[in-house]
């Protein structure tokens, strides 16, 4: 894999950083009078700048890092301790030492806040003593993104030398999550292009979005019938062969409540507010199929439930400008909207029965001709009906969504 800025000038960093940019880390090097000469996409990814001089190519470390696109990524307190941390280092590593780095701060454009940069600050830097760290060093950051709460991050030194004559080229960098290998590994089973969606949504705004609400009909009699064993597995499967549809058809899982889903399928991940509603019927198709089939196999490892007991019921719904972001806390992870037409998708997918799809004419009528045909629909002959006059709707659907028409698919 290349990166999309240029390569160290350096055959011997250029390597390296081809090499580091194979793993998709975030990353950077420094050549051997730490003047920053490589970020890798994720880095600049992370850093939300992708132009080469306002991240500091070129520029010593130090000068890129005291700049307005490397401080606004971590806290202050970050700032500080990398302050105490990491200036002996440059000290020892930069040529002319303390008064090159001091030469170098005169010109720099400071990012820094005033509360940071204090006379207590200069006075310590003043008095540090150059120090050499081992060939591979770590340090730990809190990362800050958007409006989410800060992330401890690890930073590790790699000191780099020339394969052949030993001689010292650069340090290599590279930032990582501060989890332990086994918590990252259950991190990683979630599908990637996925996460890559989810992580566009770092700066809540309006979006365009088909909304699907997917429910398991009479699982508080199933849950009462079933061994609190076999119900789980049962659980387990629908839930991750819903998933799976939405994965499938380029869609962002929401929330799961109890045997239900929320999904979102973005207009601008798709395409086109067509596009869009196209997937959400068709991830709703495959659903009702496909949970069907998980849990056929349930039924044949505990032959305790017939397929007729595992319904799923749908429903979607159009969302015009759903307030969309991450909501990311101590324990979970997840994409959710607000909007009216959320609330409302629920309440269509309550009233659904016996397998059904229940679409919104607003999603419907998203459809374009072909997208149409490849559903197998006419809209210009579908019939509508509204929540309020469906036989068995619920009082809260009939509030929150009695006038929205809807049909069966």
């Amino acid at each position: 894999m290349s990166s999309r800025r240029s390569l160290p000038d350096d055959p011997r960093l250029r390597e390296v950083a081809e090499q580091l940019a194979a793993t998709r880390w975030a990353a950077s090097i420094v050549d051997d009078a730490y003047k920053l000469v490589w970020v890798s996409d994720e880095m600049a990814n992370l850093l939300g700048e992708q132009d080469e001089g306002k991240l500091g190519y070129g520029k010593h470390l130090l000068e890129a890092q005291i700049g307005e696109t490397w401080c606004k990524v971590i806290t202050d307190a970050s700032h500080v301790s990398a302050f105490e941390a990491e200036l002996p280092i440059m000290i020892e590593g930069t040529p002319g030492g303390k008064e090159a780095l001091l030469e170098t701060l005169g010109g720099a454009s400071v990012g820094l806040s005033d509360e940071l940069v204090t006379e207590d600050m200069v006075r310590r830097f003043v008095e540090m003593e150059p120090q050499r760290p081992p060939s591979v060093w770590v340090n730990h950051l809190e990362f800050i993104q958007g409006e989410l709460p800060p992330v401890k991050v690890t930073e590790v030194q790699i000191k780099l030398y020339e394969k052949d004559s030993g001689e010292f080229i650069g340090r290599a960098f590279l930032y990582g999550p501060a989890l332990a290998a086994s918590v990252l590994s259950l991190v990683a089973r979630g599908e990637e292009d996925m996460f890559q969606r989810m992580a566009r949504l770092v700066d809540p705004g309006r979006r365009q979005a088909a909304v699907l609400f997917a429910d398991l009909e009479a699982s508080s009699v199933l849950s009462r019938r079933l061994p609190s064993s076999a119900y789980f597995k049962l659980v387990r499967a629908i839930t991750t062969a819903m998933d799976d549809q939405v994965v499938k058809h380029t869609g962002i899982v929401g929330k799961h409540a109890g045997d239900g889903v929320t999904a979102f399928f973005l207009a601008e991940d798709l395409g086109s507010p067509s596009r869009a509603a196209r997937a959400a019927i068709e991830a709703g198709r495959g659903m009702i199929e496909t949970a069907r089939g998980a849990a056929g196999e349930i039924r044949d490892e505990t032959g305790l439930l017939e397929l007729d007991d595992c319904v799923i019921n749908v429903g979607i719904h159009w969302g015009g400008a759903l307030y969309m972001g991450q909501l990311v806390t101590g324990g979970r992870l997840e994409a959710t909207a607000l909007g009216d037409e959320v609330n409302e998708c629920a309440r269509i997918q309550e009233t659904s029965r016996a397998g059904k799809i229940l679409a919104s004419k607003a999603l419907v009528e998203r459809l374009t001709d072909d997208d149409a045909r490849a559903l197998g629909l006419d809209p210009d002959s579908v019939l509508y009906c509204t929540i309020g006059d469906i036989e068995g709707a619920s009082p809260k659907a009939k509030r929150d969504a009695g006038g929205i028409p809807v049909t069966p698919l």
